[in-house]
């Protein structure tokens, strides 16, 4: 995609983000792979992360395709974490109409780049235990950092690093 940009964004893209989360949370849910629960693709998280300034946004020719969200601190998946070592991706999501083009990975790379940038040392994400999303963030160059699923809340997940 050559056009594509890569940007964070504020509550401009509120709308467009809210819809492109629940549809990927509706598209999993259909295949009988739920991810992300009414909490996490609520209008209020979103719009908490936006303020913060900690969406990033993927637009080609001006259309959404993909989001994440960026965060400073991740206190409940990396308790132990030193502020300012990272950056902590969530909420990573590709427009169905756009999957199977790499944007996945390419805003994983945006996020490292941004890591690096900001001078950190590590950019960290968290994952249930799913071998495409496993493939995908070891292609990326991440590191599982447990030995088995860690329980977060109702979630059991594998927590991931890469190194900058």
């Amino acid at each position: 995609m050559a056009d594509l940009e890569i940007r964070r964004a504020g509550s401009e893209a509120f709308e467009e983000v809210h819809a492109l989360i629940r549809e990927a949370a509706q598209w999993l849910i259909d295949r009988g792979e739920p991810l992300w629960g009414e909490e996490e693709t609520s209008g209020e998280e979103l719009a908490s992360v936006a303020q913060a300034n900690e969406l990033v946004i993927a637009r080609t020719g001006g259309e959404l395709c993909a989001c994440m969200y960026l965060h400073d601190k991740d206190v409940v998946f990396w308790p132990e974490a030193c502020d300012g070592e990272a950056l902590y991706i969530h909420r990573l999501a590709v427009a169905r109409r756009f999957a199977g083009r790499g944007l996945a990975r390419t805003m994983l790379d945006w996020a490292a780049r941004e890591a690096r940038r900001t001078g950190r040392d590590y950019l960290r994400l968290d994952c249930e235990p799913r071998p495409k999303l496993l493939a995908l963030y070891r292609d990326a160059g991440f590191v599982q950092v447990d030995p088995a699923p860690v329980r977060v809340g109702v979630h059991f997940v594998l927590r991931h690093q890469k190194t900058l």
